[in-house]
């Protein structure tokens, strides 16, 4: 049979010999080291049991190494709630990660303790951790994923294919599993994303909207909210403010619109005895607007604001602001005081303002008849006006896409249903 060699931290047969010249007796063996090479290693005493004595310490403290590094070792034994402990605190440690992408990860893994949280959701830690490693094969996998994609929820089971395959493929770097990672064989084709094309509104159904807004303000009934006639006043312009800002700072991504700031605003110092805003626009002083960061949710902190976008920190851009954007500003900027810093829309405590209340209370003034428009469909309106007037490319710098990016015309830019006239071209038939 041929010979087994030596593990890593492991060592041969130990010899010894007694030698009278130098009385003195030496014990030797050989030891694989945790960079795989194997090495002598030796020890002198008085005596043979010594020698050996000696020497058996001495490849005690060189197995130190090993032995760390072996004990937080993954196995394919390992509990998989084990490996997701690791992948949890290694993304805690990537610098790179946003915090409220880790949290979103653990939402997803945790069962929550929330009573308000659905006791039934489907979470990953109790569905798979107690499974051992080599058990997660790609039947049971694709199984898992199925089960979530049956009920309807996509994009929750592309959420949990995406953890568990990183959390897989850290259990592959620490020898766990051998091959392939098992999630790379589940079915795809249930979990892709449905193709539809985009739904912008059309600038007369915001106006409509908005007309609404003020008549709900005012407490009047409104398709599916009841009139309201008494209680404190409902502050609809608050609202307003927002769905025009919205619109007017070309279409930002929802929460962005809750991060602007009084410094990057330029330009609103303007002399309102010189210049109507409805009437001399045009030849008025131009109002620039930096829009640099989002509020984001950050678990024990509620939502603050995060001074970078989604596409990175080096992408801010300044856009030139329409007369009515500007003249929310110049309002807002003077009922505050004309401050130099600061948020923009703040909460009543003056703190970072949060969307959901917003949107709660802004689900109320558009009722049944405007209940499909959210502060997205102002982007995607912005995208489709911008491209029938000026095209794709420009849309997509109004949005702050990358150059040449397909995602403005895919999830963005609503396709028209009628192509344009191309007679002139369809009439070389017949000539």
């Amino acid at each position: 049979m041929p010979q087994v060699g030596l593990e890593i931290g492991q060592y041969g047969k130990i010899t010894s010999k007694y030698y009278p010249a130098k009385k003195k007796a030496r014990a030797w063996t050989t030891y694989r080291d945790i960079d795989g090479v194997c090495r002598p290693v030796d020890s002198w005493d008085t005596t043979e049991p010594k020698a050996r004595a000696k020497l058996r310490g001495k490849l005690d403290d060189r197995q130190m190494p090993s032995k760390v590094a072996k004990e937080g070792r993954l196995t394919r034994d390992t509990r998989f709630g084990v490996a997701l402990d690791k992948y949890l605190e290694e993304l805690e440690r990537d610098e790179t990660m946003a915090q409220q992408t880790i949290d979103g990860y653990r939402r997803q893994i945790e069962k929550s303790d929330d009573k308000r949280a659905d006791p039934d959701a489907i979470k990953i830690r109790p569905s798979l951790g107690h499974y051992r490693i080599r058990e997660l094969d790609t039947p049971v996998l694709d199984t898992y994923f199925t089960s979530i994609t049956t009920l309807g929820q996509k994009r929750k089971a592309r959420w949990h294919k995406t953890i568990v395959g990183e959390t897989l493929d850290l259990c592959k770097r620490h020898g766990a599993i051998k091959g392939d990672n098992p999630v790379n064989g589940v079915s795809k084709r249930a979990m892709r994303r449905k193709r539809s094309n985009p739904r912008a509104a059309a600038w007369e159904r915001l106006q409509a909207l908005r007309t609404q807004v003020q008549q709900w303000g005012r407490g009047e009934a409104i398709p599916g909210t009841p009139a309201y006639t008494f209680g404190p006043k409902r502050n609809a312009q608050e609202l307003l403010d927002v769905m025009d800002m919205a619109a007017g700072s070309g279409g930002v991504r929802p929460h962005e619109v809750f991060a602007f700031l009084w410094e990057e605003v330029d330009g609103l110092d303007f002399d309102t005895a010189l210049w109507q805003l409805e009437e001399d626009y045009d030849d008025g002083p131009e109002v620039r607007l930096t829009i640099s960061g989002t509020v984001v949710p950050l678990k024990g902190k509620g939502w603050v604001r995060q001074s970078w976008l989604k596409v990175g920190d080096d992408k801010a851009y300044t856009v030139l602001l329409p007369w009515y954007a500007v003249k929310v500003l110049r309002r807002r900027w003077e009922a505050a005081g004309r401050p130099t810093r600061g948020l923009i829309f703040t909460s009543r405590n003056g703190r970072v303002k949060n969307p959901n209340n917003f949107n709660r209370v802004w689900r109320s003034a558009r009722g049944a008849e405007f209940a499909d428009i959210t502060l997205r469909t102002y982007r995607k309106t912005v995208a489709t006006a911008t491209a029938e007037a000026k095209g794709v490319d420009a849309a997509g710098r109004q949005l702050n896409h990358a150059n040449g990016s397909r995602v403005t015309a895919q999830h963005y830019v609503e396709r028209a249903p009628e192509v344009p006239d191309n007679r002139d071209v369809l009439n070389a038939y017949a000539s």
